[in-house]
């Protein structure tokens, strides 16, 4: 049996039902269209914890009636549809904080669920990888850092000429990764919140926090660290605070990650930083983005991948994620694009007719310099170590974000995203951009700021 191609409907579907029968049950994740509410509040974020968080509440009671009403629907429908079949489980995720829920379908009844009128998107529930480093190295041009007393990455972004206007307080970004080793002296008090999704969807509360790799830990020194012991500063916005999910603690799935993005928007979040993708395309992502942007206040900031030029990764090739490659440091100091890092002009399904072109942006990926969980190696235990990927680029473009959030808390997040894009460098030129190699060009936040106004 051949599923229909419904707009709403996930292409990766074929393949993950194609080795069941017509009856066996496959998870799949839905996204609904939420209530609307509170149509008086200020365009643009709200900035106010308190207000954010109450707002959050408002969404997500308002979304139980339409959530009730669509799986009804559906569970009748399927019922009517495969009266001998098995009964079908339907779970909000998130407690309700996004309109998104896992939902089990049949070969017989997922046409049935992308029908219902509430339904914005199916997806099914697949595996989720982490954008591992290409290399990571413990020794080498720490001296050259130190006397500067900043990361090459910073200095090629220009990002202590904003500190004095702004460090990013107040902003919450949020860090879906590997967890992080939150008692790093580099992340003292910045670690606002913390918890692990497990392979289940459940969040566990860790004491400490912990990091199932390194990864975590150095994405969160890129965006908000402090200095090192020798006096190098390694965090793009200082006073930025860290919401950390471990949702690559084992094995991930789609729903894994909706998990942790509804825990970071239930705690606050402005910023998503996601190191991470599906090993297939999945355009209904970006549903998810457009709404988080338009209806929550919050930026998606995704690396694009580490398969070189020609390849990007999902859901860095979103339309609407706002997608980070990784430039390297050159010979006379002007940096030039790593040949790891992704990009594509790409051809959306559906009624996009223009291509998109990715990455959105590019930033330091290749020999940075952050924190780690303290590592024994032959000659000695490193709390620090240079990593490289997109996957180091995508915090620098969310620390800048968070810089320029806290400096203009009425600007939406598109309105973030495109100060960036636009004021970014690219040696083409103006008229060079965007191509998928640089995408607009290399971010520099101090010229954002300035454009904000």
């Amino acid at each position: 049996m051949t599923l229909p191609d419904h707009p709403k409907l996930s292409p990766a579907f074929e393949p993950f039902l194609a080795a069941g029968g017509p009856h066996d049950r496959r998870e799949a994740v839905v996204i609904y269209r939420g209530a609307r509410v509170d149509a008086s509040r200020p365009r643009g974020r709200l900035r106010a914890l308190g207000l954010r968080l109450e707002h959050v509440k408002a969404l997500a009671a308002a979304g139980q009636a339409v959530e009730a009403r669509l799986f009804d629907a559906y569970l009748s429908a399927a019922r009517r549809a495969d009266p001998h079949g098995p009964p079908l489980a339907v779970e909000p995720i998130a407690m309700g904080a996004l309109p998104v829920a896992r939902v089990e379908v049949t070969r017989a009844t997922l046409p049935l669920l992308a029908r219902q009128p509430d339904v914005v998107a199916v997806l099914p529930d697949q595996p989720v990888r982490l954008m591992r480093p290409t290399a990571v190295a413990y020794g080498a041009l720490r001296r050259a850092q130190a006397r500067r007393g900043v990361t090459w990455g910073l200095e090629a972004m220009d990002a202590p000429a904003v500190w004095g206007a702004t460090r990013g307080a107040g902003i919450h970004v949020a860090v879906l990764d590997t967890g992080v080793h939150a008692d790093h002296p580099a992340l003292a008090g910045r670690v606002a919140a913390s918890t692990v999704i497990d392979p289940l969807g459940r969040r566990i509360r860790a004491e400490p926090m912990f990091d199932g790799g390194q990864h975590g830990t150095h994405v969160c020194g890129t965006i908000a660290g402090g200095r090192t012991e020798e006096g190098v500063a390694i965090g793009v916005a200082p006073e930025a605070r860290l919401l950390v999910a471990g949702v690559l603690v084992g094995t991930a799935t789609l729903r894994t990650i909706m998990e942790g993005i509804a825990w970071a928007v239930e705690h606050g979040a402005d910023i998503l930083n996601l190191s991470l993708g599906f090993s297939y395309y999945e355009p209904l992502f970006t549903r998810l983005f457009a709404m988080l942007m338009a209806d929550y206040g919050v930026l998606p900031v995704v690396s694009i991948g580490n398969d070189n030029h020609g390849n990007t990764s999902s859901p860095g090739n979103a339309p609407d994620g706002f997608s980070v490659g990784a430039v390297e440091r050159r010979p006379r100091g002007r940096p030039g694009v790593a040949f790891f890092s992704g990009g594509a002009s790409l051809v959306f399904p559906g009624d996009r007719a223009a291509a998109v072109t990715k990455p959105d942006v590019v930033a330091p990926g290749a020999q940075v310099y952050a924190c780690i969980p303290p590592t024994p190696l032959p000659d000695g235990t490193h709390a620090y170590a240079f990593m490289d990927g997109t996957s180091m680029a995508a915090p620098h473009v969310s620390g800048a974000a968070a810089l320029l959030m806290a400096a203009h808390p009425e600007a939406s997040p598109d309105l973030i995203a495109r100060a960036l894009r636009e004021t970014a460098w690219h040696p083409g030129g103006h008229r060079r951009r965007p191509d998928n190699r640089w995408g607009h060009g290399l971010i520099r936040p101090a010229e954002a700021l300035r454009a904000l106004g």
